[in-house]
């Protein structure tokens, strides 16, 4: 009884082991059947030694989900070749780089690598999984030429700035040379002015004398010669004298004198009077003899 019971527990881990691959592979199928905007240009690897593919005719646009699936695919068979068997034809094909997809880290496919089942001595081995035969592209189809990024527009480029204008200095104003000052001449000093007479002027006048009557007798008239005069205030000393001539042509000296006058004085001072009594009849004038100056002779008329 104890071996058909462990018989029965070996062909059913050997069941449910072929149930998860073939969920496996419904899965990878069901994940790239589904559709993408996002398309790649990628080189197939050369396959041909499993899958009878030419791999140079297998370069056009893919979905992601399908490289993804190829890549699981090669990683199944390296997973198989450590605990599975591995057909000759996979074991002898040469491996080809992995295909570098520039996609943005948001749309890049994560996989998971399914895991390795742990192999049972009791059970015999479960041979490799088909891989999925990749669709031959329609040569009457022309691949689908990739986009040309629109060139960056030229940056506008910046105005130079304004030079700022250097400011003109202000020329040094030349000083202007200070004449040399002419030393002052000394004046000659005025010299002081002489002393002089300004004006001077004289009156001769008839008195008669007797007893009233009209008679013009020279014995009975008494002449009287009064004058004056005025200086330029320098001071000095002014003399003079009274000078008679009759009508017989007679030359008399009458009275004389001298005056001192201060310096400043500029008043009238008088002379003393010439007073005589005439013989003929004649004339009478003020003479000064220092400063000198002469003064119009009067006359008088009498009967000798």
């Amino acid at each position: 009884m104890g071996a058909p019971s462990t018989g029965w527990r070996t062909l059913a881990a050997f069941f449910g082991v072929a149930s998860g691959v073939a969920l496996l592979f419904a899965l990878v199928a069901l994940v790239a059947l589904q559709p993408r905007d996002g398309l790649a240009w990628v080189q197939v690897p050369d396959l041909a030694a499993d899958l009878r593919v030419d791999g140079g005719l297998q370069t056009k646009p893919l979905k992601n989900t399908v490289v993804a699936a190829v890549l699981n695919d090669r990683a199944l068979d390296g997973a198989t070749a450590s605990g599975l068997s591995v057909a000759p034809a996979l074991a002898v094909a040469p491996q080809q780089p992995a295909v570098a997809l520039s996609l943005p880290p948001a749309t890049r496919p994560v996989t998971t690598p399914a895991p390795t089942p742990t192999p049972n001595p009791g059970v015999p081995p479960t041979p490799a999984p088909t891989p999925l035969p990749v669709p031959t592209p329609d040569p009457g189809i022309s691949p689908t030429p990739t986009p040309t990024p629109a060139p960056s527009p030229a940056p506008t480029p910046s105005p130079s700035p304004t030079p700022t204008p250097t400011p003109t200095p202000t020329p040094t104003p030349t000083p202007t040379p200070t004449p040399t000052p002419k030393p002052t001449p000394t004046p000659s000093p005025t010299p002081a002015p002489n002393f002089a007479i300004t004006w001077a002027g004289e009156l001769v006048t008839e008195n008669k004398n007797g007893n009233g009557n009209n008679t013009r007798r020279c014995s009975q008239v008494t002449i009287t010669a009064n004058g004056g005069f005025t200086t330029n205030g320098v001071g000095g000393t002014v003399s003079y004298h009274w000078v008679r001539v009759d009508s017989q042509g007679n030359r008399t000296i009458g009275a004389s004198g001298t005056i001192s006058v201060a310096p400043g004085d500029k008043n009238l001072h008088g002379v003393t009077s010439d007073n005589f009594t005439p013989v003929h009849s004649g004339s009478d004038q003020l003479v000064f003899s220092s400063p000198a100056y002469s003064v119009l002779a009067q006359s008088w008329t009498c009967s000798g």
